[in-house]
């Protein structure tokens, strides 16, 4: 019986734990104003019971106080009659007269109030018996009144009478008196019980107040309080990271929070464990490096781990540099600076990297890799570093070697290209007399035979030309040197440039050449046109060289997808051996040289390739037979200019019309012979006197002396350069206006440019091209 009323019990607290937080403080705070309620209830019943039994004892004190009122008033009013019988004074009846008013009025008071039934037949019985004495009093004071003052025989048995009825009447009103008397002392043991009753339940209303008040704190101590210590008590286990026990049963919020922090227990304990694994794991690992010096620092710099890499690097131990300064690391010359500017930069940026040399604990030097890292927690406050050194020495060395074999390369190139381009003045300069000369005698002898051996003299004079050019072209390519200068141009001018120029070279061979580039009128490319011109000049070249007698040449262009203008250039020769094609774009490869007697240096396709992927292009061969061959060049479209760019005609000039104007020129030259030459030409152009300085000092001074109409100037020249000589006489006024024209073996864009830039009219190069260079001299002087 005991177990079921405690598994009862333990089932009733288990289900008010369950019960949510709200109800439980409802619960706890309705039971004590319930027990309140029912105390002040109690209160209430006992108060009005005793009300009640005092109002008892009060209306029968009040019968009593009336019955007695009524005794008085009757004996007053009947002693009264008797006094005005016996003297006839009237001032006896005010007693009687005050009976007869009162008495109706005490008989309707008392009935009221008289509940007890023996009580009220008395009352029934005396009010007739006392308004009988009243009349009796009423019929003798009538009949005193007619024989007064004497007393009959009538008026004694009417006195006899009422005094029968007196009798009677105070025989049963200490009936009631008694019986009053009697009520009197029930009613009052009643309202001493009904009090005794009261106090007994205020007594119980107040206990059963009590015990609910403390029933509420119980129910507040074990469903709240102590469960709230019980968590603040596991949550401070839980921050000091000791177990906790497995949470409560009960489903209530505080037992979800207490089931909440054991598992949060659970779990940290788990990810302790695995934290605890992990930085075993990486301290294992850290410490099984030995490639890297892993190491920690603190916020001012001191070591606070070390690893086997760091000590294999550095030479300490973990016992000897924990607690150090990182400065002790650097050479003597940057320890007191550069430490801490990696720890400003690190904490400013988050991380900190740079090479250097670093020293080891026998004094030794290495060349480091260092990364250094601020580390800050999991609120964002700094923690210190962490530092990553490699030894890089091997490295170091190695870039130097690599780096110094860079610059011997470098400084070998340097040497090639300079000495390709004295090699490219040496050669210019004779080839300039030799084929300047020639161009004079041509013009001046008509013997067809001398002509056609100065044709032959000027044929290997450019073919050697050519090739010197061909071969710095492969050489600047090579080196990365070579320059361009694009610009936007209508693909269509250039193209049929190229074929006007190539046009003499189809005559002799009978070659017809179609051009079909009208789809493409409004089509601009961004090309180098000196490059860009070379390339098409060299393909129509091959084309014809290459072709047969009689043969076709045929030249087209055309959109293909990805905005690339195609340009095909086809002819009808032998075509190109299948086991050749993989070398036609070698340099110094005369694949036509077996069944064809045509010159040529073997440069041309492999240079035009070159020339062609520099401007982004592609050159490849697309097409072969025996009926011919068809090259393709691919260059990007710029623009589809519709008319914008205007179209440049050049603009003819008779060069066998001698221009006035031109009567003194100052020429500086060093070479005797291009001297002579350009001499030779001007007496054959005009009458002009020529001035000769093969110094450039020299040649500053004549210009001022003489201000001839015209300057021709070398760049080359023995004591200053010719640039030099051209910045000057741009910057004295006396020689400003002076057209100079310079006349160089420098070939190269670059050389052209700086001249034209620095002021110079124009730039022509050796050897000289006669007719030219004579119609350049017209246009110079013309302007």
């Amino acid at each position: 019986m005991s177990g079921s009323i405690e598994t009862g019990r333990t089932g009733l607290k288990a289900r008010f734990l369950d019960q949510p937080l709200a109800r439980k403080g409802v619960t706890v705070i309705s039971l004590p104003l319930v027990c309140l309620l029912i105390a002040l209830g109690s209160v209430f019943l006992a108060d009005r019971e005793s009300r009640r039994a005092e109002d008892y004892v009060r209306v029968t004190f009040a019968i009593q106080s009336d019955i007695l009122e009524l005794h008085a008033l009757l004996a007053e009013g009947a002693s009264g009659v008797r006094g005005f019988l016996l003297t006839g004074d009237t001032a006896f009846l005010a007693p009687f007269e005050k009976a007869n008013d009162e008495l109706p009025g005490v008989f309707a008071t008392m009935r009221p109030l008289i509940t007890d039934s023996e009580q009220r037949a008395r009352l029934d019985v005396i009010e007739p018996l006392v308004f009988q004495k009243l009349a009796g009093l009423n019929d003798l004071l009538q009949k005193g009144r007619v024989n007064a003052p004497l007393v009959n025989d009538e008026m004694r048995r009417t006195l006899v009478e009422n005094k029968t009825v007196l009798d009677e009447l105070r025989t049963r009103i200490q009936q009631m008196r008694e019986r009053e008397s009697v009520l009197l002392e029930e009613r009052t043991r009643q309202a001493d019980a009904i009090r005794d009753r009261a106090r007994l339940i205020t007594i119980f209303g107040a206990i059963f107040g009590l015990v609910g008040c403390v029933a509420a704190i119980i129910l507040m101590l074990n469903g709240i309080v102590r469960r709230v210590a019980s968590l603040q008590k596991s949550a401070y286990s839980l921050a000091a990271g000791q177990p906790l026990a497995s949470g409560e049963a009960a489903r209530d919020e505080l037992g979800a929070l207490s089931r909440a922090l054991g598992d949060a227990s659970r779990l940290l304990k788990e990810r302790e464990r695995a934290l605890r694994e992990s930085e075993e794991r990486f301290r294992l690992l850290v410490d099984g490096v030995h490639d890297y010096g892993i190491f920690a620092l603190d916020q001012e710099g001191r070591v606070v781990s070390w690893n086997a890499g760091a000590e294999r690097i550095k030479g300490y131990t973990a016992a000897e540099i924990i607690g150090e300064h990182f400065s002790r690391f650097y050479p003597e010359e940057d320890r007191a600076t550069l430490p801490r500017q990696e720890i400003e930069r690190a904490a400013v940026y988050g991380r900190a990297e740079g090479e250097g040399w670093r020293v080891r604990k026998d004094g030794s030097r290495f060349w480091a890799n260092v990364v250094m890292t601020a580390l800050h927690d999991e609120n964002g406050n700094p923690r210190g570093f962490s530092k990553i050194t490699r030894d890089i020495t091997d490295r170091k060395h190695a870039e130097e070697t690599v780096l110094a074999a860079r610059r011997e390369a470098e400084r070998a190139n340097e040497a090639k290209s300079a000495f390709l381009s004295r090699l490219s003045h040496e050669f210019r300069t004779p080839l300039n007399s030799i084929l300047g000369f020639a161009q004079i005698l041509e013009m001046d002898i008509d013997d067809p035979e001398t002509q056609a051996s100065l044709a032959q003299i000027l044929t290997a004079g450019r073919h050697l030309l050519s090739l010197i050019d061909e071969i710095l072209d492969i050489a600047r390519i090579e080196a990365g040197r070579m320059e361009l200068y694009t610009e936007t141009l209508h693909a269509s001018e250039v193209i049929r440039e190229a074929v006007d120029l190539a046009r003499p070279l189809a005559k002799p061979r009978g070659v017809s050449i179609t051009v079909a580039v009208n789809d493409i009128e409004e089509v601009a490319v961004m090309v180098d046109r000196r490059r860009f011109l070379q390339v098409l000049l060299n393909l129509l070249s091959n084309a014809i060289k290459f072709n047969r007698e009689q043969g076709e040449l045929r030249v087209s262009a055309r959109l293909a997808v990805n905005d690339i203008l195609a340009i095909d250039i086809s002819d009808t020769g032998s075509g190109i051996p299948d086991n050749k094609k993989n070398r036609l774009f070698q340099p110094f490869e005369r694949l036509g040289t077996d069944s064809n007697a045509t010159s040529g240096t073997g440069l041309g396709l492999a240079l035009s390739r070159h020339l062609v992927e520099a401007m982004s292009g592609s050159l490849d061969l697309s097409s072969t037979s025996t009926e011919g061959s068809t090259f393709t060049v691919l260059v990007p479209v710029a623009a589809h200019l519709g008319g914008l760019l205007p179209k440049v005609i050049a603009e003819k000039v008779d060069v066998s019309m001698p221009r006035g104007g031109l009567n003194t020129v100052l020429c500086i030259e060093d070479n005797p012979a291009s001297l002579s030459l350009i001499e030779n030409a001007l007496a054959r152009h005009s009458d002009a006197k020529v001035i000769p300085a093969m110094l450039g000092s020299l040649g500053l001074t004549l210009a001022r002396q003489h201000r001839p109409d015209l300057i021709l100037l070398d760049i080359d020249l023995p004591d200053i350069s010719g640039l030099d000589v051209l910045k000057n006489l741009k910057a004295d006024a006396q020689t400003r206006d002076i057209p100079v024209i310079v006349i160089s073996a420098d070939a190269t864009e670059v050389a052209r440019r700086r001249a034209l830039r620095e002021g110079a009219a124009h730039f022509l190069t050796k050897p000289l091209d006669i007719k030219r260079f004579l119609q350049v001299l017209d246009e110079v002087m013309a302007q």
